[in-house]
């Protein structure tokens, strides 16, 4: 049929036709050759039925989207263009969707920018679901912007605000455990253990396994503000085992759509060849889509850990900013400090000295940051931002200890006084980096420690033997 359109030169059914054949082939769990059709669909000019293209757009942007096929930034770009179509036709159901989608997508983005773009759009579609009276779409805005801040941000209030109004605006008809998980997660972060608790009980019946990973992760929250370690870890493993399920049901599926397209071919072979052969194909598709899932397994793990790399160099690179800034107002409280003591005065040039040089290291990684991605600027990076060593009559850590003492009216002797005398000489060494603001990345390759990871794990470890929730309202209670 498709042939048979685009031969009599209707461009309006040949359009139809390629749309049609796009659904028949993503059902058919064949989304490689949907595209393909779909992007026949898109270009045929002029454009002979505008609604038509854009829901070619649109199912390309989805499919983008699930990442089957493809990168989110072009499912972006898809979005986008099939809202300008659909602004056009003046449909302004399809432009909420489009709008509250990227905002979507945009929300898993680290870039600054983008994260702004994602806040953009995000009100965008929640103005249109306003003047549509459309309920579902206000709560799913306003959930979708307090995961936003939950996430992205570390905004708890504002998270808190936003989902609680989203909760009493789906009311009874809008059955989103996932918004009172959020809702507790964002009141326990706020001290609020009984607020937290209402939440988390008054949640409705969990349905999905995303549903599952919120509900156990609250609970991990909710552990570690009461400080019981064994049910954090319990919960943390819990959630953790349900989103790597999650991952391995997804390559099922990938599986059966390739079960699905040789089914297809089989049904053919069926018609034309005699039963041996047919049993020979038989053999030769299962062995095949046992390769396959074995590739689309080496191909999740490849890309999963590239980006876990990827993260954590974008890390690094994110970082530079604020070490800089850091690594400059400790030189500038090094500078307006008179030392009328010698010793004093000697630690404090050793110490800038050192900082300079830091300083010096950092604006040779913000060049770099320029010249190199990937595993070349984490090898830069690593090359460069460490401690430099001092002479053997010094010492950089008690140098920087005394500093922070005497800045801090004697921080880390009255830190270690809490903690009962429990701090290590490497724990007041991390807690001293702490109070002089540097960064995570600063503080990682200063401690050598092998990831950021460490560096909030060792910090948990710290903010327990000081008796706080957290680290950093130790750090402000104490710089206020």
């Amino acid at each position: 049929m498709v042939d048979y359109y685009r031969k009599s030169g209707d461009k309006v059914k040949y359009l139809k036709a390629l749309v049609a054949q796009g659904c028949v082939l993503e059902d058919l769990g064949n989304p490689d050759k949907a595209v393909e059709v779909y992007h026949q669909a898109e270009i045929i000019r002029p454009i002979a039925d505008t609604a038509m293209t854009a829901y070619a757009k649109l199912r390309l942007a989805v499919l983008y989207q699930e990442n089957i096929v493809g990168a989110k930034t072009i499912a972006v770009e898809k979005y986008k263009e099939a809202l300008d179509l659909y602004r056009f036709l003046n449909d302004k159901h399809y432009q909420m969707l489009c709008l509250s989608t990227i905002g979507a997508i945009y929300r898993d983005f680290t870039n600054k920018e983008q994260q702004d773009s994602c806040l953009f759009f995000i009100d965008s579609a929640a103005e249109l679901a306003r003047e549509l009276n459309d309920t579902y779409f206000q709560f799913e805005t306003l959930f979708m912007k307090a995961e936003f801040y939950e996430l992205m941000k570390f905004d708890y209030r504002a998270a808190k605000d936003l989902v609680v109004q989203a909760i009493k605006i789906g009311g009874k008809e809008i059955d989103h455990p996932r918004a009172h998980f959020c809702a507790a997660k964002s009141y326990i972060k706020l001290g609020q253990r009984d607020s937290a608790l209402y939440y988390l009980n008054h949640a409705p019946a969990v349905r999905t396994s995303r549903d599952s990973i919120m509900y156990f992760k609250a609970l991990s929250e909710i552990a570690l503000f009461d400080k019981d370690t064994d049910k954090w870890v319990y919960y943390y493993d819990k959630a953790n085992g349900i989103a790597d399920s999650v991952l391995y049901h997804s390559l099922n599926h990938r599986l059966r759509g390739v079960e699905k397209k040789y089914d297809v071919q089989l049904a053919v072979l069926n018609r034309v060849q005699s039963e041996a052969r047919l049993n020979q194909a038989l053999l030769l598709a299962a062995l095949l889509a046992l390769a396959l899932f074995a590739l689309a397994f080496l191909v999740w793990r490849y890309k999963n850990q590239l980006k876990m790399r990827q993260n954590e160099v974008e890390m690094l690179k994110a970082d530079l900013d604020g070490s800089l800034h850091s690594l400059q107002q400790m030189q500038a409280r090094l500078d307006s400090q008179e030392q009328d003591d010698e010793g004093k005065a000697r630690q404090s040039d050793e110490l800038r000295a050192i900082i300079s040089q830091q300083i010096s290291a950092v604006h040779q990684l913000m060049e770099y940051s320029y010249q190199y991605d990937g595993d070349k600027f984490a090898a830069k990076f690593k090359e460069m931002m460490t401690v430099p060593s001092v002479s053997d009559d010094s010492n950089y850590w008690s140098h920087l200890q005394s500093l922070v003492n005497e800045l801090h009216d004697n921080v880390l002797v009255k830190a270690q006084e809490e903690a009962g005398g429990a701090l290590t000489e490497t724990e007041l060494n991390l807690l001293a980096l702490y109070f002089c603001g540097f960064s995570r990345t600063v503080i990682m390759v200063t401690m050598g420690y092998r990831s950021i990871g460490t560096v909030y794990n060792k910090k948990i470890t710290l903010a327990k033997k000081l008796h706080v929730r957290d680290l950093d309202e130790f750090v402000r209670r104490h710089t206020a």
